[in-house]
């Protein structure tokens, strides 16, 4: 049977499997290298579409985790005859996280409904599995064949199977014998009649079982990093202009976990200049505004504390770049592909890989170096900032 592309997770919401990653690599560089090769060697559109067919067969070979697509790319360039592996680097180090993003959310949008079909489905059942994993095996099966009805031999079986008594069963001395099945059913009738239904749980392929043996459902996530950081940097302009007309437009514009967000943002803030917050006080002031229980109010707290964190790291990251020599403009770009790798889903191996591709565009060694280093250490802490593994 196939591995499907996504998964779910306990929360409801959907996301890329291990299978779904690793495709969504193998097209994000496939696009790339065809563009690059029509854009920077010049190669005519038919020649750099049909080295783009090649190149999946060429993954296969090279790549077998996430972190070769950063260790081979001297083989990309080879592959695609560009002498200059550097300048290959740059351009795929500018270009792979945006491009990345517009694939992942393609893939989820058109493999979203055939998951629900396949194991969303009411109706479906185990058996179904087997039929779809053993379905060419049906099809090249030959035809049953046809035994024909001997009288002699069907009262041969049935004289035989009126013998059959089950172990620690004593035959009856006269009369037809109980078949095995009628002596279980017999036995254990009270079993049967008390049994609760079985409850059929199918395999998504992600790793939830703690939520499912617990019987808890796990909060889903509150607010994304990505929305988070906009609305802070947001208000942070709105403040510097002096423009509260603009701020209080903005403001009662967000949602009322987003408003939330906002306000336990500005509580962290105070906290981190020694000033006491009373947070029971705070949260049920969210619960009471939002109209959300006490599971939504501190699920949220927490990720704006984790999302500060992160966000502050990224802002000294990159003010650390340019003191080694980085270009502003390029810690501009380079931020918003930031913000995509660090967010709160996904796993860690693939933004590790992510993340070294996106510093392919820093060329200046002392920069990526400073950049390298703070922000690798913040990506370990998200196993227990976000919960990642």
């Amino acid at each position: 049977m196939h591995q499907p592309l996504i998964s779910k997770k306990s929360e409801g919401n959907y996301e890329l499997s291990e299978t779904g990653l690793s495709r969504a690599y193998m097209m994000t560089m496939q696009r790339l290298l065809v563009h690059y090769a029509q854009q920077a060697l010049k190669q005519p559109p038919a020649e750099a579409q049909a080295m783009g067919q090649r190149l999946p067969a060429f993954i296969t070979q090279v790549i077998k985790k996430l972190d070769d697509y950063f260790d081979q790319l001297p083989q990309f360039a080879a592959f695609i005859k560009e002498p200059n592996a550097g300048r290959l680097g740059a351009y795929i180090g500018q270009n792979f996280m945006p491009q990345l993003e517009k694939v992942k959310e393609k893939l989820l949008e058109t493999e979203i409904p055939k998951y629900k079909a396949e194991y969303e489905n009411p109706y479906r059942v185990p058996s179904n599995d087997l039929i779809m994993l053993y379905a060419a095996d049906f099809a090249k099966a030959p035809p049953l064949t046809y035994k024909p009805f001997d009288p002699e031999a069907e009262a041969e079986e049935k004289l035989k199977a009126a013998e059959l008594v089950l172990p620690g069963e004593a035959p009856q001395g006269s009369g037809p014998k109980p078949q095995p099945g009628e002596v279980l059913l017999q036995r254990y009738a009270s079993f049967f009649i008390t049994a609760r239904p079985l409850t059929y749980v199918p395999d998504t392929g992600s790793d939830e079982g703690d939520e499912v043996d617990s019987g808890m459902p796990a909060v889903p996530q509150q607010i994304t990093f990505r929305t988070f950081v906009q609305i802070v940097n947001t208000v942070g302009r709105y403040v510097k202009a002096a423009d509260q007309a603009g701020y209080a437009k903005f403001y009662q514009s967000l949602t009322p976990i987003q408003q939330s967000a906002y306000t336990y943002y500005t509580l962290f803030q105070k906290a981190a200049q020694q000033q006491d917050i009373a947070w029971s006080d705070e949260i049920h002031k969210v619960m009471q505004r939002a109209k959300v229980d006490a599971g939504v109010a501190n699920k949220l707290k927490d990720e704006v504390e984790a999302y500060r964190k992160v966000s502050l790291t990224l802002s000294r990251a990159l003010a650390a770049g340019q003191q080694k020599g980085m270009a502003p403009q390029l810690a501009q770009s380079l931020y918003p592909q930031l913000i995509t790798i660090f967010e709160n889903t996904g796993n860690l191996a693939e933004k590790r890989t992510a993340l070294k591709m996106s510093l392919l565009q820093v060329t200046e060694p002392a920069a990526k170096e400073a950049i390298t280093s703070i922000l690798s250490a913040q990506l370990e802490e998200l196993a227990d900032l976000y919960g990642l593994a």
